[in-house]
């Protein structure tokens, strides 16, 4: 008899907005791990608090939490600083198992469905692994989810984390999930949209299909790599190498061509791996379910903020690109300026996608 996986946790029992306790987004990576929480009250979304707190080299390595005491004094930091008690979390898609599917217009337990499938595609006994499921879009043909599968020790060892550090988890899901959730506005989410997170070390690529992540990859090539060409070209410190990024940037113009020069290589790398994987998707194979292309790209991370890199992608892709508004699915910017600058929101946009699950769907 086949072992059932169980679900990743996440608990579905509807409480009034008034007796809910909202809950953070606790993004955990590899250089840090950030903090937000949002309040609803009377209709409206507001930004309640928000932390950052950097971590030292080798606690995450990844996406494995190497030194759990680190992070545990963190996440208590955020319950005693900022009275955080509950938490949506995020587990690195480097661990993940992501794949689509379709399921059978005859076939009414999609569940059932799905795990029947399981060990087609996950490398894992059932009993070690934890999945869910979303549904893409339906066809005449059947009905087409994207499923997520982790290790259950992965999973376990977040948990055990949250409960040593006195936070209730109520939900893990994959990064790029949460990254969607804030980057996607409601008028992209009948398009396939990809979404890139460019951090500093690394850069986060996620195609969502229909508002459903539905691929996702990591490249190893971040920021600093462009800081650093900087800090070498023009002999400066990190700090000042840093504003040069953000304030000069990627203008193609006479005055800035030594600046262009200096991290042309870097973004030309990022660039082609950009193109790779949307040639990926956009070309599936004779084994591969039907695609729809990609059509836009939205960008988002801490060096979204260099000036001049959505039109240069642009340009290379044919792509409509723009820069993300991580607010866009909690509040209207007219309405409401969140205590967090602007360049600052592209770093947490994970945080904020965990946060908005609470924002909007009291669920428990």
């Amino acid at each position: 008899m086949q072992t059932r996986a169980p679900r990743l946790p996440r608990f579905g029992v509807s409480v009034p907005p008034s007796l809910a306790m909202t809950a953070a987004g606790v993004d955990i990576s590899m250089g840090s791990v950030k903090c937000v929480e949002l309040s609803h009250a009377h209709g409206h979304v507001t930004l309640r608090t928000h932390s950052e707190v950097p971590l030292p080299e080798c606690v995450v390595i990844d996406g494995d939490i190497e030194k759990p005491d680190v992070v545990t004094d963190i996440i208590r930091s955020f319950r005693v600083k900022n009275r955080i008690r509950y938490a949506h979390a995020a587990l690195s898609e480097k661990k993940s198992y992501l794949y689509q599917i379709i399921v059978p217009a005859d076939q009414k337990n999609l569940r059932d469905a799905v795990e029947f499938d399981l060990e087609a595609h996950v490398p894992l006994p059932p009993s070690d692994t934890i999945f869910d499921f979303e549904v893409v879009r339906r066809e005449r043909s059947g009905t087409i989810v994207s499923v997520t599968a982790f290790a259950r020790r992965l999973v376990e060892g977040y948990e055990k984390i949250f409960k040593n550090a006195g936070v209730v988890l109520r939900s893990l899901e994959v990064e790029s999930h949460a990254l969607v959730r804030a980057a996607v506005p409601p008028k992209d989410k009948d398009r396939v949209v990809m979404v890139v997170d460019m951090g500093k070390r690394s850069t986060r690529i996620a195609v969502a299909d229909h508002g459903v992540v539905s691929y996702t990859a990591t490249m190893d090539i971040g920021g600093d790599m462009l800081t650093q060409a900087l800090m070498k070209r023009f002999s400066l410190d990190e700090t000042k190498a840093e504003e040069m990024k953000n304030t000069r940037g990627f203008i193609m113009t006479a005055d800035n061509a030594d600046v262009v020069e200096a991290v042309a290589g870097t973004v030309s790398v990022i660039k082609d791996e950009l193109m790779r994987h949307r040639s990926y998707w956009d070309n599936p194979t004779g084994d591969d379910l039907p695609r729809p292309p990609i059509d836009r790209m939205i960008i988002a991370g801490g060096n979204a903020n260099m000036i001049g890199l959505s039109e240069y992608l642009a340009d290379a892709t044919g792509l409509s690109v723009g820069v993300a508004n991580v607010w866009t699915n909690a509040f209207s910017l007219d309405e409401y300026i969140p205590h967090m600058p602007a360049h600052e929101s592209l770093e947490f946009a994970p945080a904020i996608g965990l946060a908005l699950k609470s924002a909007f769907n009291q669920t428990w």
